[in-house]
């Protein structure tokens, strides 16, 4: 490619905010506003209203970003750490596409602000995760073993082990200001064109680097007493060991404000790339990797299940030249690759899924349902229509909270339940053949 055709590129921004679900926005209907700043973007954007997740935790929906692809088609099903060996020995061997190496062959700088690594960091340029800032305690706290093992110890052992080495069983996450400080310092170094990956973790429970003053409400012995699984009322006392707040009120304020504290990053990101005239030279897409439940279906802040509360995510996507509107079409984050090659005049592939322009130009409706699985669990996956919804839960025993959040097979009504609380669930399921093979 010629030194012309690169600087005619458009820039890539992809933005991941995690456990990031439309119920807490107000561009989706909530009653508070987390979202000024998202707003404003999505008026210059496309707004898609009908976004799911391939799946329901982090590191098989990254992989459905970068590889367009379907967790059983990249391979890596479940999240760390309980990820098989098998499933990164079938991603090694079956992966044809990874977004970051082919923009970097086609001319861009790439570059990623996260922690994950591993194989995550391949075709970037930068990856910055930050581990050397963590201590010696915190690194062999995140050793896969030693994490699972942590998290199945009773709550009282948990709560006396915090205290003695005052860290919890996982990463210590960097607040959104400093992301978005490194962020912009790449974009002032960069070259165009760049491709600059940005995951949010404030979002993630129990949002340790958002400031809240909880108030004086206690009801979670209350929410307690109605758990009766054993395994799940030992978990939840660890989320309240974890957040430090007696209250689901607290608990879930302090998950909008750390919204707030993201979308005022994202909204100084736009400022900037208005500033510096890149806004019509960049492509900017924000979306969650996963959505959460804060009460919902009796899941407690986590992202366990596979109800929309989970696989549900906000998508907005910024492409110079094209018209802003609001989409209520299907889309997934397998999307992403084929919208972002399609835009930038390179040729697609055989992806899981397929480009959005058409969609964005004309409204053509790309799919009628879309697939997910269930990244916590060893055998849980669903399909989702517009009216209905399937999941079948082969294996269904939580790896979190080693209790169980499926039946089997559960249907639902979406027009007549669309909070998913009957089970409607006949064997002649219709929705059966789409998700057998899958």
């Amino acid at each position: 490619m010629d030194k012309k055709t690169i600087e005619n590129k458009k820039n890539v921004i992809l933005i991941v905010v995690d456990a990031f679900r439309p119920q807490n926005l107000s561009m989706f209907g909530y009653k508070k506003e987390t979202d000024k700043n998202l707003k404003k973007i999505a008026k210059e954007s496309v707004l898609f209203k009908q976004c799911f997740s391939s799946s329901n935790s982090t590191a098989p929906s990254l992989m459905s970003m970068f590889t367009g692809m379907l967790p059983k088609n990249h391979g890596i099903i479940h999240q760390f750490p309980y990820t098989k060996e098998e499933e990164i020995i079938k991603m090694q061997d079956n992966l044809k596409f990874w977004l970051p190496s082919y923009l970097k062959e086609r001319g861009y700088e790439t570059n990623a602000i996260d922690w994950i690594g591993m194989w995550f960091k391949d075709g970037f340029d930068y990856y910055e995760e930050k581990e050397e800032k963590q201590s010696k305690i915190k690194k062999f706290m995140n050793i896969p073993k030693v994490k699972r093992f942590l998290l199945g110890v009773p709550n009282w052992i948990y709560q006396i082990g915090k205290k003695m080495i005052k860290t919890r069983a996982s990463i210590g996450f960097v607040p959104a200001k400093e992301t978005m400080d490194l962020g912009i310092s790449r974009i002032k170094k960069s070259q165009k064109p760049f491709f600059l990956f940005m995951h949010f973790w404030d979002t993630h429970f129990p949002f340790k680097t958002t400031k809240f003053k909880g108030s004086e409400k206690k009801d979670v012995d209350e929410v307690l007493a109605n758990i009766k699984d054993k395994s799940q009322k030992e978990y939840f006392k660890k989320r309240v060991t974890d957040i430090n707040l007696y209250s689901i009120e607290d608990m879930t304020e302090k998950y909008n404000e750390s919204i707030k504290n993201v979308d005022e990053q994202i909204g100084r990101l736009h400022k900037f790339l208005k500033k510096k005239n890149l806004w019509e030279d960049t492509i900017l897409i924000i979306l969650g990797d996963h959505g959460t439940n804060l009460t919902e279906h009796g899941i407690y802040f986590s992202s366990s299940g596979l109800y929309d509360d989970t696989i549900h995510v906000p998508l907005i996507m910024h492409f110079p030249g094209l018209e802003s509107k609001e989409i209520d079409s299907f889309v997934q984050n397998t999307d992403l690759p084929p919208t972002i090659l399609d835009y930038l005049g390179y040729e697609t592939m055989d992806f899981d899924g397929t480009s959005l322009i058409e969609t964005i130009k004309n409204g053509k409706n790309m799919r009628d349902k879309v697939f997910f699985f269930d990244g916590l669990c060893e055998d849980i996956k669903g399909v989702r229509t517009k009216k209905r919804k399937l999941i079948i839960a082969k294996n269904r025993l939580c790896n979190l909270c080693k209790s169980f959040h499926h039946k089997e097979f559960e249907e639902y009504d979406l027009e007549k339940d669309p909070k998913e609380n009957k089970n409607v669930y006949k064997e002649n399921s219709e929705l059966k053949k789409f998700i057998e093979d899958k």
